[in-house]
């Protein structure tokens, strides 16, 4: 037969179909400058929709001085806009928090580009949108085409403007819908003109700059040329999915480079007019530990503009970048490599031949691709102010290493060796000085100390500064070169192996962390070994937040050794905040990273990431920094990297506890299955004989001898007898799965417990020999006493069962201690070793083949071990020396109330 079933692909695609049918949509009115009429046709838009009964907001709407578009307002409902003071002026921005409240089918926000107020939750008016189309609503917003961030460096090109605020080429790319609103440059110069855009004055200056014609020409073809291709993308996309072909992949080198947005720009807009992806690649150098500030803060923001143009971000330490490059080309079938001319100009101090002639070395199949630049990037001199510091324990250091080594070279010169070897000695110093000491600073002292001492000491005249021979003044500047150099090399080895140590103990808490996840046994132990290493990889206190239905249902805070207790104490106290507080609960709401150093809630005092499982939030992870130390990019993703493997941790818990679940159900309905197999045996036999049995009585009553009569009475007796103690032992089981059924402990007498048992299971023609013995006579024990009876009556009941008529049966219970421990032994044939391990399992008897007899059931044993686990008891089964079978359990003593 035919396999019928769905391959993954259209799974994938029916989950991706579901996604996008939850999300809301996205129609973007794009125009390539201001006073095209973008706000006017999304205006008409909503009007046609409201007309065709759709629920449309205005969400915001820029106030321009164009009454045709005011008029439009008319008739769309508006929410107000939020006020927000910020230093000490009025800002009206979009009220988020309104809108999702309203839920609308339709909102309508103008300004897509647009930078809100730092004090808003999302940095820029994008992240607002997102948020409202992850909630279901769809949004028309509008955009001119020089905010993308892609084409900014080629508008600036054309325009000779830098605009400030741009988007990702993201939201254009996944918007359902784009509409270019297009009019001719010579009738928007004329709309300028009549004042139809801006003021009189303004408008005069803004055709004498930005609005002149040929800006408005080259602006206009890039806007129809980025609108044809997003939607030529969009129609192939699925015949690509469908077609085999080599996707191309495009390679940029990420630097901190003042030029090298450029080229990352480049590489994305050639990578989408390609339809394929491009990779950003930073290579990290030992040397770049000395980079500025301002390189440092230039590189993280490269970063994260290559992963806003939809780039993947890989680090690589290696000191020849060429050799990076091309070996990371080769290992990932890079198709093209994307450069800078910047890039590939020698550095004054470098010797080597530029990068473009060793990559065509190292990978010459690889197309590259050089980006002009008309900015050649800075001569690059090594910041040395941070290194340039000086320590009085260095100092030290050098008393002590400069005394050893001039006490050693007054002793070779005693001894007659040249002043060669004494200068030897002095660099060796110098040496052991720059491996001791810390900081730059100490290597030129060391060095200008180890050349005076040796002026001072082994040359003539001694003991003074001067120098006679023409020569010394040569041998002190080498002698002091030489010093730099060396201590300059030993200093550089020290940061390489403090890096490498660095970078290996990162990847070693990445590894830590995946073992320690993989052998957790529960939820809160996940939670204790995930947090700890993010802990020992930030090295920051950090704080769980445990999210159950999309609230904080516990918080756990994390402190770390290197902050004092009264840091600690502040640090918990700010997670604590109603205002970080609010953060967590909008990461559990809506799956996204906020805090510090994000485009949302960025004046948050922490930095938040969600632990998502099984399409849920299950926990969010809140890392204290700061601005002004965000994490460095290599812990950003072996972070990343950490959150990936808690997550996988929670997923199998979670699969585990529903493996479980569904092993447990499966095992009830085995149980179910077995019962009503049993009861449609063991229940038929005695209904048959008792119905048969009654016949006989009615049908021939005068006929039967009185002694049969007595027979039969005692044979339907004891058959119902029997069936009612089935059916309460059925009626226990099904009460305690369920658990339903409560236990009442309460101080009761042995005597009276056993007794009122054997009433219910000795029959009239009792076979057996049965015997009771309590030690004291007035015993006490706390119990359940209907439910003991039950135990008490199971075990009897077993025992008359299984050994011949004849067979004796003692029942004792004995004072021991604070207990009170029953037996119940028979001397019949015993119980087979192989059977004992499985006899407290429900359906269990002790006959290896069943019978047509009215025995075999086996719910019996199963039932007391249940009941006396609910008295903190057990049932326990041994052999009755010389024969036989003995049952124990232990009862707590009871006490009489006085």
């Amino acid at each position: 037969m035919e396999d019928q079933r769905p391959s993954p692909e259209v799974f994938l695609a029916k989950m991706e179909a579901e996604q996008e049918a939850a999300a809301g949509k996205l129609k973007i009115f794009l125009g390539y400058a201001a006073g095209v009429g973008k706000t006017y046709a999304m205006l008409d838009a909503a009007h046609q929709a409201k007309q065709l009964g759709k629920d449309v907001v205005v969400g915001y709407i820029e106030r321009h001085p164009r009454p045709e578009t005011l008029a439009l307002l008319e008739g769309l409902e508006q929410i107000p806009a939020k006020s927000i003071e910020y230093k000490g002026k009025i800002f009206q921005e979009l009220d988020i928090d309104k809108v999702i409240e309203r839920q609308p089918e339709i909102v309508l926000i103008d300004e897509l580009a647009h930078t809100n107020v730092p004090v808003m939750r999302h940095l820029k008016r994008f992240g607002d949108v997102e948020e409202l189309l992850a909630k279901g609503m769809d949004v028309y917003t509008t955009v001119n085409i020089q905010h993308i961030e892609s084409l900014h460096d080629v508008v600036e090109d054309i325009t000779g403007i830098k605009v400030r605020e741009r988007i990702p080429d993201y939201v254009i790319d996944q918007a359902s819908q784009i509409k270019l609103v297009d009019i001719e440059p010579d009738e928007l110069i004329q709309r300028l003109k009549e004042g139809k855009v801006y003021p009189p004055k303004q408008a005069e200056k803004a055709i004498d700059s930005f609005f002149r014609k040929q800006n408005l020409v080259a602006l206009r073809e890039i806007a129809l040329r980025r609108t044809a291709d997003t939607v030529y993308y969009k129609t192939a996309k699925e015949s690509f999915k469908q077609n085999v072909q080599i996707e191309e992949h495009l390679l940029v080198g990420l630097s901190s480079s003042p030029t090298n947005a450029k080229v990352i720009r480049t590489a994305a807009r050639i990578a989408q007019a390609l339809h394929g992806k491009f990779t950003a690649l930073y290579v990290q150098r030992a040397e770049k530990g000395e980079a500025s500030p301002a390189d440092v803060e230039r590189l993280q923001q490269h970063m994260k503009l290559s992963e806003q143009l939809g780039g993947h971000v890989v680090i690589v330490q290696e000191e020849d970048v060429a050799a990076a490059l091309a070996s990371y080309a080769h290992i990932s079938g890079v198709t093209k490599l994307v450069i800078g001319r910047t890039a590939i100009k020698r550095k004054w101090w470098q010797p080597s031949s530029k990068i473009s002639q060793r990559l065509n070395e190292y990978a010459p199949s690889l197309a590259i691709h050089i980006v002009p630049d008309q900015e050649n990037e800075p001569i690059y001199l090594p910041e040395m102010k941070a290194h340039l510091y000086f320590e009085w324990m260095d100092g030290l250091k050098m008393l002590a290493v400069f005394s050893l080594a001039s006490l050693m070279g007054l002793f070779f010169f005693q001894m007659g060796y040249s002043e060669a070897n004494i200068i030897t000695i002095y660099i060796l110093g110098v040496l052991i000085l720059a491996i001791w000491s810390s900081g730059w600073m100490m290597s030129i002292i060391s060095s200008a100390a180890a050349v005076l001492l040796f002026n001072f000491l082994f040359t003539e005249p001694r003991l003074s500064f001067e120098a006679y021979h023409r020569d010394y003044p040569i041998t002190f500047f080498i002698m002091f070169l030489s010093g730099i150099i060396t201590s300059s090399l030993t200093k550089r080895i020290k940061e390489q192996a403090a890096a490498a140590i660095r970078k290996s103990y990162r990847t070693e808490v990445l590894l830590e962390t995946n073992r320690k996840l993989h052998h957790a046994k529960s939820i809160d132990e996940i939670i204790t070994q995930g947090v700890s290493q993010i802990v020992k990889l930030v090295e920051k206190p950090v704080n769980f937040f445990e999210i159950d239905h999309r609230l904080i249902a516990k918080s756990l805070f994390f402190r770390t050794d290197t902050l004092s207790n009264s840091e600690n104490r502040a640090i918990e106290g700010l997670f604590g905040n109603a205002n970080e507080l609010g953060v967590v609960n909008w990461v559990a709401n809506n799956k996204r990273i906020a805090g510090v150093s994000t485009d949302i809630f960025p004046e948050a005092g922490a930095y938040y990431l969600p632990v998502i499982s099984g399409g849920e939030v299950k926990g969010v992870i809140g890392i204290a920094l700061s601005k002004h130390d965000p994490l460095p990019a290599f812990e950003r993703h072996v972070l990343h990297a950490v959150i990936n493997d808690f997550s996988l941790a929670f997923d199998k818990w979670y699969l585990q506890k529903l493996h479980a679940q569904v092993v447990r159900e499966a095992e009830l309905q085995q149980m179910r299955a077995n019962l009503l197999r049993a009861i449609s045996h063991d229940l038929r036999t005695p209904l048959t004989s008792i119905s048969g049995n009654a016949d006989i009585l009615l049908t021939n009553t005068e006929q039967i001898p009185e002694g049969d009569k007595i027979r039969l009475y005692q044979d339907i007796y004891s058959n119902s007898k029997w069936l009612v103690q089935m059916v309460e032992n059925l009626l226990a089981v099904s009460k305690l799965d369920d658990g339903q059924l409560a236990i009442e402990l309460q101080p009761e007498l042995v005597e009276d417990i056993v007794q009122e048992a054997l009433l219910h299971v000795v029959r009239l023609n009792n076979t057996h020999n049965i015997s009771y013995q309590a030690e004291p006579e007035l015993l006490l024990a706390l119990m359940d006493a209907r439910l003991i009876i039950q135990v008490l009556i199971n075990i009897i009941d077993n025992a008359l069962t299984y050994t011949p008529a004849g067979s004796d049966i003692s029942i004792v219970a004995k004072e021991a201690g604070d207990a009170v421990l029953f037996s119940i032994s028979d001397n019949g044939p015993g119980i087979e070793d192989s059977l004992k391990a499985k006899l407290f399992e429900p359906f269990t008897t002790g006959k290896a083949q069943r019978s047509d007899s009215r025995r075999g059931l086996g719910l019996g044993l199963a039932l007391c071990q249940t009941i006396l686990h609910l008295h903190g008891s057990e049932l326990t089964v041994s052999d009755n020396k010389p024969q036989g079978t003995t049952f124990s359990f232990s009862l707590k003593k009871g006490m009489v109330a006085i």
